[in-house]
Order: C-alpha cells, then sequence, then structure tokens
C-alpha cells in the first residue's frame, strides 16, 4: 500500500511541474515576440533592385518600389512586389528576397526580344508578344519584322529561329518574316529579294531555295526580285527590270 501511495504522489508532482514549465515557456515566449515587436514593425531601410533592363524603365521600376519602404521587414508582400515588378513591360521575370534585419533584394530580367511584331510591340524569346511601346531605336535596330494572326506569334517566332539559320549559312537574314490569313509565309532577306514559301512545307522548300540560291543566284543578287519555291521539285525566279 506504501508504495501504491508513492507512486501517485509522484505522478501529482510530475503533472504540476510539466504544467509550471509551460507556463514559463509562454511567458517568456510572449516577452521575446514583446521585445522583438520594436524589430519587426520597423520599416525597411534599403530595398535594392538588380536589372539588365534600359535605363530609362530602372528608374520607373526604382520608384515604384521606393512606395514600399514604408513595409515592414516581415509584413512585405513579396509575391505582390513581384507581380508588380513583372507587370512592367520591360522584365520577363522577377524574384524578391529579404536580406536581414531591413533590406529587400529584387532581381528583375530584362524582356529578351527577337523582333518587332507588325501590329505593334516585339516578339519575345518566348514567342510572347510584349507591348513595349515602339519608337526605341536602339532597341529596334536590327531586328526583323514578324507579321500574321497574334495567335500564331510562337509558331512564327519558332519559324524565325529556324530560317535564320539556313539563310545565315549564305550570310543572310531574314528582315521580315509574314504569314497571311490563311498561313501562307512570305519572307523577304536583308538583300531585298522577296522568297515565297507558301504553307505546307515551309522549311524543305527554303532549304531547296537556298541550295538554287547558292548554286545559280549567289553571284546575281541585284537582279533578282523574288524566289518563288512553291513548287515541287524546283523553284521560278523573278528578275528586276534594270535600265538598259
Amino acid at each position: 500500500m506504501m508504495q501504491v501511495q508513492q507512486v501517485s504522489s509522484s505522478g501529482k508532482w510530475s503533472w504540476g511541474a510539466r504544467l509550471l514549465l509551460v507556463l514559463v515557456v509562454a511567458t517568456a515566449g510572449l516577452l521575446v515576440w514583446q521585445a522583438l515587436q520594436p524589430w519587426l514593425q520597423r520599416p525597411l531601410q534599403q530595398i535594392v533592385l538588380q536589372t539588365n533592363v534600359p535605363a530609362s524603365q530602372k528608374m520607373i521600376l526604382q520608384a515604384q518600389l521606393e512606395g514600399h519602404l514604408s513595409d515592414s521587414f516581415f509584413a512585405a508582400d513579396l509575391n505582390q512586389i513581384r507581380l508588380e515588378v513583372e507587370s512592367n513591360a520591360w522584365v520577363h521575370n522577377a524574384r524578391v528576397s529579404r536580406v536581414w534585419p531591413n533590406r529587400l533584394m529584387v532581381e528583375a530580367e530584362k524582356e529578351v526580344l527577337i523582333a518587332r511584331w507588325g501590329g505593334g510591340g516585339y516578339v519575345n524569346h518566348e514567342g510572347e508578344i510584349v507591348p513595349i511601346e515602339t519608337g526605341h531605336g536602339a532597341v529596334a535596330e536590327g531586328l526583323p519584322i514578324l507579321t500574321g494572326p497574334v495567335s500564331g506569334a510562337w509558331f512564327m517566332s519558332q519559324l524565325y529561329r529556324q530560317m535564320s539559320w539556313l539563310v545565315g549559312r549564305e550570310d543572310l537574314a531574314v528582315k521580315r518574316l509574314d504569314m497571311a490569313h490563311r498561313g501562307a509565309i512570305e519572307v523577304e532577306l536583308n538583300n531585298g529579294i522577296i522568297l515565297l514559301l507558301g504553307r505546307d512545307e515551309v522549311l524543305p522548300r527554303l532549304q531547296r531555295v537556298m541550295k538554287v540560291y547558292h548554286a545559280h543566284i549567289r553571284s546575281k543578287t541585284a537582279a533578282v526580285a523574288r524566289i518563288d519555291g512553291r513548287y515541287p521539285h524546283g523553284v521560278s525566279v523573278a528578275w528586276k527590270e534594270l535600265d538598259k
């Protein structure tokens, strides 16, 4: 009987000790939380922007981010800030992170533009049309023009890449790539020659055209107006009407 009473007494003391420990930990946690409140609620001291967008657009981003300096370190909504940065047409994607104790780091990657879009704006490396205003000479210089239905922008961007490689072997470049409403493809090269390729087997037709170009036309480009590659086994050449 004595042994049973001792175990029961020990059990009651253990429960009380545990309860006391919980109260001590909770009180300590509350005191720590209250002590941290001034730090947690302090506004940000700095937002660091790392980006390769044009200088004028970087200034716009910096002004946009300054509006978040009143945010606290922990309360700042990183996802919302990221979305705001990515809403800038010059930004392809962004990443926002906290840097202890009072800074945010914002990394914004510039859109890689591969062409101008005939309906306005530009086409990026993923085949998306981005609504960047035209008139930026440094950006537009050297970029080809892609024209066609908006739904075909991705296909045209991929076609442009493949065509650029094919004509590049002859030291040529695609200056303009047009897709008609029914899908027919027309290409203007940087030497002024127009290529008619139709809508079927476009790349094989271009390969055939370039073989003919290399063998018979390369030395006569100044006299060629266009090359029609829509024939099943050959091409036709339209010559310019040169002054006699």
